[in-house]
C-alpha cells in the first residue's frame, strides 16, 4: 500500500505557491510558521495538476520501476495491460506491433490492451443508464480522480457513481480467468491516480503495480530496447473493440453504443479540471433541470494524463489514437469479441462499491475569520479584491483557510506585492544607509590608520629619545609595568637587572614593584590618580644615593621617573650648585623679610654666598 503517491521535495521547493494555486481541491497546505507547502493525502485526488504547475520539479510521483522489475524477476507470469492512450504517447514508434515486442523484451509474459476492459465497463454503463426509468442519473466511475473527487468532496453523490470497477480492473479479472489466478498485473497508463487506485482493488481485480508512460520510456532506455531491434508482435487475447477510443472523453461513449447525439443522447461528456469540477457541482445543484448522466475525465482526456511525456500536443495525440483504432479494427473479428464480452461481463467481481471518505476541517470562529481577513486586506485599503490569484475564489475563502491553518497571508498576491514593495523600499533605504556607513567607516579607518602610523612613529621617536638620555628614566602604566626605560635606569639597578635586560631588553613589561623601593611605588601610584606637578625625593638604591623626580604623563594611565646618581662625578657639581641655588632662594626670601630689620646685612650675606658659588665653579 502506497502511503504517498505525489511527493514534494522540500530541498527543491522555492515557496512560489504555484502548486497551491493549481490544486483544484486545496489539498496542498501552507501551515503557520512555515513557508513551504505540504500535501494533505486525506484531501488529495491524485490528479497530478500540481506536478505540471511546479517549475522547479519539486513535486513528483512515486516511481514504480523497481517494483515492476521485482515482479518481472519473480517466478510468476506477469501481464502488461496497456491503456489505449499509448498510441498517442509513442508516436515515435512507427508500428504498434514493434511496440508490443519491446514490452515483451522487458520480460512480460503477456501484453494486453485495456480496451477490452473498457468494452466491458462500457457495456455495464449502458445497462445502468440506458433507460433511467427510476429517474436516477449517474456519473461515470472510470476516472480514478473523479471517483476520488466524489468520495472526498461530494460524498452525497457516492450513490450516483456507476457501480462498476475501472477498465484495468475489468481487464485484470478477465485475464486471470483466462491465464490463472496467480497472474501478476502491471498497468501501463498515463494516470497517476491509478497508482493509488490499486489499494481498493482485491482478488481477481487486483493490480500489482502501475507504470506510467514516462517510467516505461525509462525502462526501455535502461535496457537499451529500441524499435530498430524489435520484431513484430501482436497483443494477446482478449482484444478490445471501440474501447481503444477510451483515451478521448467522447470515445468511451462511442464504445457504449448509446445514442450520443445532442437531441437524443442522455449523457454529457466533459474533460479537463475546470469542466469536470463545474460538471460535478452543477450535477448537484441542477440535477432536476439537467436530467443527464455525466461522463467525466479530470484530465484533457487520458491522452494528456500527468504520466505522459511533457509538451505533448493534444490534438495530434487525438488523431493518432483514432487512426490507430481504425487501423486495428480494419480486420477485427467482431463475432469473437462479442462472445468474449458475453463471457467476461457477468462476473460479480465487476461490481464496485464506493464510500464516503470526506474530511472536513473544523470551521473557524467569526473572530478568527475576521482577523485573518483583516490581515490580508489591510494593505489594500481594506478592500476585498477577490482576484483568485491565491487559488481561492474569494478573499474570504483565503481568510477561512488561513484561520484553519492551511494557508498563510503571503499567498495573497496583493498582500505580497505591497509587502514586497515596502520591503524593497526599506531595503533600498537600508542599503543606502549601509553604503554611507561603509564610506564613513572607510574614512574612519583611514584616519585611524594614519593615527596609528603617527603613534608608531611617535613611539619610536620617544624610545630613541628616552634611550639617549644619560640619566635613568622609566615609564610605567597603571599596573606598575615598565612601558619604556633606558640603560641609565638598568645600570642603576645593579648587575642582576642588567642580566635580565639581556633577555628582556630595557625591562619592557617588568613589574616595577620588584625593582624599586616600596616608597617610590606608593608615590608613583599616588601620582597616577592625583594630578600633582611632581615629586622629588632622594633614596638609596644599590648603595647609591639617588635623586628621583616622579611625574604624571597621562592621568590614571602613565607615570614616569627620572633617576640621578648623586655619587656620580658628573652629577655632583651640578647637584651642589642646584642645591646652593635652592638655599639662596630660600635665604633670599628670609633675608627680604629680615632686611627690614637688619638693613645692609642682606647684601653682605648675598655677596658672601656668591663668593662661595664662584669658588666652586
Amino acid at each position: 500500500m502506497l502511503e504517498s503517491v505525489i511527493q514534494l521535495d522540500g530541498s527543491k521547493c522555492k515557496a512560489c505557491y504555484s502548486c497551491v494555486r493549481a490544486c483544484p481541491v486545496k489539498a496542498i497546505h501552507v501551515r503557520k510558521n512555515s513557508v513551504f507547502p505540504h500535501i494533505d493525502e486525506s484531501r488529495c485526488i491524485m490528479c497530478g495538476v500540481c506536478i505540471g504547475a511546479c517549475a522547479y520539479h519539486a513535486i513528483s510521483y512515486f516511481d514504480s520501476r523497481k517494483e515492476v522489475k521485482m515482479l518481472l524477476n519473480s517466478p510468476d507470469k506477469v501481464a502488461a495491460v496497456c491503456a489505449p492512450s499509448i498510441a498517442g504517447e509513442f508516436s515515435d514508434i512507427t508500428d504498434y506491433r514493434k511496440f508490443v515486442k519491446m514490452i515483451r523484451l522487458l520480460g512480460f509474459s503477456y501484453v494486453n490492451e485495456m480496451s477490452f476492459g473498457v468494452d466491458i465497463v462500457a457495456h455495464k454503463y449502458k445497462e445502468c443508464t440506458e433507460d433511467n426509468f427510476n429517474g436516477k442519473y449517474y456519473i461515470n466511475s472510470t476516472c480514478p480522480s473523479i471517483v476520488n473527487l466524489v468520495e472526498k468532496f461530494y460524498p452525497e453523490l457516492v450513490g450516483n457513481l456507476v457501480p462498476t470497477v475501472t477498465p484495468v480492473a475489468a481487464t485484470a479479472i478477465a485475464l486471470r480467468k483466462i491465464y490463472g489466478e496467480n497472474l501478476k498485473i502491471v498497468h501501463i497508463t498515463p494516470c497517476i491516480a491509478a497508482k493509488k487506485e490499486v489499494d481498493r482493488l482485491h482478488g481477481l481485480a487486483q493490480v500489482n503495480a502501475v507504470l506510467t508512460f514516462r517510467e516505461l520510456r525509462k525502462l526501455f532506455f535502461e535496457f537499451n530496447i529500441k524499435e530498430t531491434f524489435s520484431e513484430f508482435s501482436d497483443f494477446d487475447e482478449p482484444l478490445g473493440n471501440k474501447g481503444g477510443l477510451y483515451a478521448i472523453a467522447e470515445g468511451f461513449m462511442e464504445a457504449t453504443g448509446l445514442e450520443i447525439g445532442l437531441l437524443k443522447g442522455k449523457t454529457i461528456s466533459a474533460e479537463g479540471k475546470e469542466n469536470s469540477l463545474a460538471a460535478v457541482k452543477q450535477f448537484i445543484e441542477h440535477n432536476e433541470e439537467i436530467k443527464r448522466n455525466m461522463n467525466l475525465f479530470f484530465c484533457q482526456g487520458c491522452i494528456m494524463g500527468p504520466g505522459t511525456s511533457e509538451c505533448g500536443e493534444k490534438y495530434l495525440r487525438h488523431a493518432l489514437v483514432v487512426d490507430y483504432t481504425k487501423k486495428r479494427l480494419a480486420n477485427f473479428d467482431e463475432e469473437k469479441w462479442k462472445k468474449n464480452i458475453e463471457k467476461h461481463s457477468k462476473y460479480k467481481e465487476l461490481i464496485a462499491r464506493f464510500k464516503d471518505q470526506s474530511y472536513e476541517l473544523p470551521p473557524p470562529s467569526e473572530f478568527e475569520l475576521k482577523f485573518a481577513l483583516n490581515n490580508i486586506v489591510q494593505r489594500n485599503n481594506n478592500k476585498e479584491i477577490n482576484c483568485g490569484a491565491c487559488g481561492f475564489e474569494t478573499c474570504r475563502g483565503l481568510a477561512k483557510a488561513i484561520a484553519q491553518n492551511i494557508a498563510i497571508p503571503e499567498m495573497c498576491v496583493t498582500y505580497s506585492q505591497i509587502g514586497n514593495r515596502e520591503a524593497t523600499h526599506s531595503m533600498k533605504k537600508t542599503t543606502e544607509e549601509l553604503e554611507n556607513a561603509q564610506n564613513e567607516l572607510k574614512m574612519t579607518k583611514k584616519v585611524l590608520d594614519d593615527l596609528k602610523e603617527n603613534l608608531i612613529a611617535k613611539d619610536e621617536a620617544l624610545s630613541i629619545l628616552v634611550r639617549r638620555i644619560n640619566n635613568g628614566l622609566v615609564f610605567a602604566n597603571e599596573e606598575m609595568k615598565v612601558v619604556e626605560s633606558n640603560l641609565g635606569f638598568v645600570d642603576l639597578l645593579g648587575e642582576d637587572v642588567r642580566d635580565i635586560h639581556e633577555v628582556v631588553p630595557y625591562l619592557i613589561g617588568a613589574d616595577l614593584k620588584t625593582l624599586l623601593p616600596s616608597v617610590l611605588i606608593t608615590q608613583l601610584n599616588y601620582l597616577l590618580t592625583y594630578n600633582e606637578i611632581g615629586i622629588n625625593r632622594d633614596v638609596e638604591i644599590e648603595g647609591k644615593l639617588i635623586n628621583v623626580v616622579m611625574f604624571q604623563l597621562i592621568p590614571n594611565k602613565l607615570v614616569g621617573a627620572l633617576f640621578r646618581n648623586l655619587h656620580s662625578k658628573e652629577e655632583r657639581p651640578d647637584e651642589i650648585i642646584h642645591r646652593v641655588n635652592e638655599v639662596i632662594e630660600e635665604n633670599l626670601l628670609q633675608v627680604q623679610q629680615i632686611g627690614f630689620i637688619l638693613g645692609e646685612g642682606a647684601a653682605k650675606t648675598e655677596k658672601m654666598l656668591n663668593t662661595i658659588i664662584k669658588s666652586y665653579k
